[in-house]
């Protein structure tokens, strides 16, 4: 996978840009006019990696980008109180990129009784072809780690698909895992669908005792809004997102897809690796063997 496209999907540019609108409005106050060329360069810059980053930040995060970009590139126009209004748009820009930088850490999940695991996916996790014939993540689970998989996941599935599978299914695991929206934004369905649907499976999967992640989507720019669905959804329903760069680092690894998203064994191997690395601390230690069978169950596919 191309190198700018992991550094934007990953939300590294994000990180990049926000630094150097820091350094734009810091330059632009402390040297001479003659020299604002450096400050110039790193506004431009900082302002297309802004655009170009697809973080889906909330209204609030982009008005306060602008103000304080407006403000600290005027700053000199303040008089005695230059170097306070400089300062403040730097903060102020740098809260902001703290704020992003929560959707960066793994969650930790509280331990469990329980060696079971239930997953809910779409081709990345069921695979792409009947004839298919990788084993794949969640069996990989259960063979190296004694977890019993419940396995919803089935190719070409949407949130809407994916909930009304469930309508007739029980999740016996307390521990869900949410790998779903590529088919949403990727078949050209809208933001609002896209919500309909992920509300429906949140508000099924999330019961008292449960606990549920999800893997943050690694949107491109412009589909910012289906970023945002998910982040607001997460938090209404108590969700732990995992990171956008945890997905990323599996579909972009060496040789880890076929097409550049459906997964090779190498990237089932590697999406195993990542998902133990969630469940690990939050697992009983093995008492015997998993369940038999194939480590599939529901509408696995």
């Amino acid at each position: 996978m191309n190198w700018l496209v992991v550094q934007i999907a990953s939300g590294r540019v994000f990180f990049v840009a926000v630094a150097l609108l820091i350094a734009a409005v810091g330059l632009r106050s402390s040297v001479a006019p003659r020299q604002w060329r450096g400050a110039t360069w790193c506004l431009v810059v900082g302002l297309i990696g802004l655009s170009v980053s697809a973080t889906p930040l909330p209204t609030w995060a982009y008005a306060v980008i602008l103000l304080s970009i407006v403000v600290g590139w005027w700053a000199s126009r303040f008089g005695a109180n230059a170097a306070t209004a400089t300062a403040m748009s730097a903060l102020a820009l740098l809260a902001v990129g703290l704020h992003e930088a929560r959707y960066q850490i793994m969650p930790v999940l509280a331990e469990v009784r329980d060696r079971q695991l239930a997953v809910i996916g779409d081709s990345l996790t069921a695979g792409h072809a009947e004839n298919d014939l990788t084993q794949k993540w969640t069996s990989l689970l259960r063979d190296r780690h004694g977890v019993a998989v419940e396995d919803f996941s089935k190719a070409g599935a949407t949130a809407a698909s994916a909930a009304q599978g469930l309508e007739q299914e029980s999740i016996a695991a307390p521990v869900v895992i949410v790998e779903i929206g590529g088919n949403d934004f990727l078949g050209g369905g809208s933001v609002a669908d896209f919500e309909a649907g992920l509300d429906a499976l949140l508000k099924a999967v999330c019961q008292p005792g449960r606990q549920v992640a999800m893997f943050e989507l690694p949107i491109p720019p412009l589909y910012e809004g289906f970023g945002r669905v998910q982040r607001n959804l997460a938090s209404r329903h108590g969700v732990a997102l995992i990171p956008k760069r945890i997905l990323l680092s599996v579909i972009a690894a060496a040789d880890a897809t076929v097409d550049s998203l459906h997964l090779t064994q190498q990237g089932h191997d590697g999406m195993a690796d990542v998902v133990w690395a969630l469940l690990a601390p939050a697992m009983p230690a093995e008492s015997g063997p998993a369940e038999p069978g194939d480590g599939t169950g529901g509408a696995g596919g």
